[in-house]
């Protein structure tokens, strides 16, 4: 059976960290993962999660104007340093991967390659840091997003022959539902695969424009994803990681992610999320 994880942020309600952690474990998480906390969240992160037995497995990097990253400005330089400093994070701290994105792009027409960046100096940062973080010990996992899944693929590749020690994957299983791009992503990247981003949505609404507002991040089994595949899937490509729950309370606009009765208690919810991720972790038997 898979272990199973949650993000530490997201779901809505106001704890401090150590509240949350202590919250996720009595729930029956095995793991969690963070965004690139504060030095004082995160001694309180790490000392909590020592004391209740949860495995600190990964950071997700930032990556609002990730975009920058792939031109000739200052902004896409800068972007180097601060992906190194996820991984020295994560070194620092003994966690064995981050997640980044390699692109970002709020909507866009899939009919208009125009809108779609790639460059060799975008290349060559990536490959700076994917190198670096091998020399930390830990892998840069890139995400699916609404990147074009082409140039994602040429990307990878390209990333497996430059640096393929600190190369890893995050399979987001929603995202590869309402970003579709006819590409297999677990097979093609499997042997790459470290953990997964697993939440559900209704898939791409509107077929001439991908956008993140079809990014709902539901509870598994409130959308249109079929998890029974998504776990042959895993299975097929030998993986033994993590299913890692991405998911939260609907925010103010009610557009997006699960929403939950205002009575529902942190520690009802989360022991309601840990019993849709042990039904997908069981499809490993």
């Amino acid at each position: 059976m898979w272990k199973t994880g949650i993000s530490l942020s997201g779901w809505g309600f106001p704890a401090p960290p150590d509240e949350k952690l202590r919250a996720i474990r009595a729930a029956g998480f095995d793991s969690f993962f963070t965004g690139m906390v504060s030095e004082a969240d995160l001694e309180l992160i790490c000392r909590t999660a020592n004391e209740v037995g949860l495995v600190y497995e990964s950071i997700h990097a930032p990556f609002g104007g990730i975009n920058a990253i792939w031109d000739e400005s200052e902004k896409g330089e800068a972007w180097v340093p601060t992906l190194k400093a996820v991984a020295d994070r994560c070194r620092a701290c003994g966690i064995g991967y981050f997640t980044l994105h390699c692109m970002n792009v709020p909507q866009f027409n899939p009919a208009d390659p125009g809108m779609q960046k790639w460059s060799e100096l975008g290349l060559r940062r990536f490959a700076e840091v994917v190198e670096y973080a091998a020399k930390c010990g830990v892998r840069a996992c890139f995400e699916n997003v609404e990147f074009p899944q082409y140039e994602m693929r040429a990307l990878l590749e390209r990333l497996r022959e430059i640096c393929p020690e600190g190369l890893g994957f995050t399979w987001d299983v929603g995202h590869e539902h309402c970003y579709p791009g006819g590409l297999d992503v677990a097979a093609e990247f499997g042997d790459l695969l470290i953990g997964t981003h697993v939440h559900d949505n209704n898939g791409q609404q509107d077929p001439a424009v991908i956008t993140w507002n079809d990014d709902s991040h539901l509870l598994p089994y409130e959308g249109s994803i079929d998890f029974d595949a998504v776990a042959a899937r895993l299975r097929s490509v030998g993986y033994r990681g993590t299913i890692t729950i991405e998911t939260g309370k609907a925010p103010a606009d009610g557009l997006r992610r699960t929403p939950v009765p205002e009575d529902c208690t942190m520690e009802q919810y989360l022991r309601m999320i840990c019993a849709r991720a042990s039904r997908i972790a069981a499809m490993d038997e």
